[in-house]
């Protein structure tokens, strides 16, 4: 979400970077920094992530201020680099996005929350869940795993912002509605359609480059 300063007061501001600090408190506990000093290109992709984070945020369209259609792309990231790093690199694409194209920093947690975290949790549950109910078959890591948990993310994005937005008290319930929710599935395919295309180029052309896909497992004697 995209919001200057002025339009978010103080205490729900700290609500958002409390929130978001703890996270990515856990996360730098969390991440698995020993495998990342072992395997440098692991660093690199980590930087191309959250470079990749920001260029896709970016791309944004503004119904009205405060209500902001983008992609997010943390599906991918998620799935290529695993959940601790993709919330330490939601947090640094927030802070820069937030300087480099003047959104104001006071809404930069709440972004991180809602851009980055929530669909990265929703990717990592709905894929841990698949990996553990479903058959390893490669068609429903991309159908379940990156297709339906990036459409997921992409609407609960929407739906957290459009609550966010009416506790701000900044519009109203129908002119969410009108102007922002029933357009947001319009995004949300999309979405699903980029990463689902990413994940299968990587999938199948670099493979080992991606944390939570394994080949031998997903397609080898499939």
């Amino acid at each position: 979400m995209q919001l200057p300063n002025h339009l978010i007061g103080l205490p729900i501001a700290s609500i958002g970077w409390l929130l978001a600090a703890i996270l990515t408190g856990w996360a730098i506990r969390a991440a698995p920094w020993s495998a990342l000093r072992a395997a440098p290109t692991r660093i690199q992709l980590f930087l191309v992530a959250t470079i990749f984070l920001i260029g896709m945020w970016s791309l944004s369209a503004t119904l009205m201020p405060g209500l902001t259609l983008h992609f997010l792309g943390v599906a991918t990231v998620t799935l290529v680099i695993g959940l601790e790093l993709t919330l330490i690199a939601g947090l640094i694409a927030a802070i820069l996005s937030a300087l480099l194209f003047g959104h104001g920093l006071a809404i930069a947690g709440w972004t991180f929350l809602l851009s980055a975290a929530l669909p990265a949790a929703i990717t990592y549950g709905i894929t841990r869940a698949s990996q553990r109910f479903l058959p390893p078959n490669f068609f429903i890591y991309l159908f379940i795993g990156v297709f339906l948990s990036a459409v997921l993310g992409a609407l609960a994005h929407g739906g957290a912002t459009a609550i966010l937005i009416m506790a701000l008290g900044l519009y109203d319930s129908d002119i969410i509605w009108n102007n922002y929710l029933r357009i947001l599935p319009l995004l949300a395919f999309p979405e699903g359609v980029i990463n689902g295309m990413l994940m299968t180029a990587l999938a199948l052309v670099s493979p080992q480059l991606v944390i939570s896909f394994d080949d031998h497992h997903y397609i080898d004697g499939r």
